[in-house]
């Protein structure tokens, strides 16, 4: 079953960065911030399927993670800030392969490697870490690129952080 994730993850990254009408119709629907809202959520299943060792789970949670940015309809009208970042993240996107985005590409990829790892060694103190260094490059980041709308990312990295903490207290006090 995770090589079926994997698969499809695959596919869905192809399809995005192949077909310009997808790439479009994706980036429409991320201007609801509902998939803003549910991007640092899903990091939940992700480190509950890496720290119960599951593949399947941790596979599934990435194309969770990936495709959530379309699950919700495009808002009637996009709040300014969100629509100015994410005209700024298509411009990166589609900006070739720059150092710049190899760069970024490789820190997103050693992002996912390392909390998945963390997790999986049933790490929860460097797997927050991780967790909390990722959003904070992700602020930082957004801030950097996009100085007039990157403050639209903060309250979702920000309270993405502080679910994963809240998750991570209970889940331990529980298991005391």
């Amino acid at each position: 079953m995770a090589f079926v994730g994997l698969g499809l993850t695959v596919a869905l990254i192809l399809l995005f960065f192949r077909s310009d009408a997808f790439f479009d119709w994706a980036f429409d629907r991320h201007q609801n911030t509902a998939s803003w809202l549910m991007r640092p959520l899903l990091l939940l299943p992700l480190c509950y399927s890496a720290w119960r060792r599951t593949a399947a789970g941790v596979s599934f949670s990435l194309l969770a993670i990936l495709s959530s940015m379309f699950w919700f309809p495009a808002p009637p009208e996009a709040r300014p800030d969100v629509a100015a970042f994410l005209e700024m993240e298509r411009a990166v996107l589609r900006g070739g392969w720059t150092t710049s985005n190899i760069l970024g590409l490789i820190a997103v990829l050693s992002y996912g490697v390392a909390i998945v790892t963390a997790f999986w060694l049933r790490s929860w103190r460097v797997g927050f870490a991780v967790a909390l260094a990722g959003a904070a490059i992700k602020i930082a980041w957004s801030l950097a690129a996009s100085p007039d709308a990157g403050q639209a990312v903060v309250p979702y990295g920000v309270g993405g952080a502080i679910v994963l903490a809240l998750a991570i207290f209970l889940l331990r006090r529980r298991m005391r």
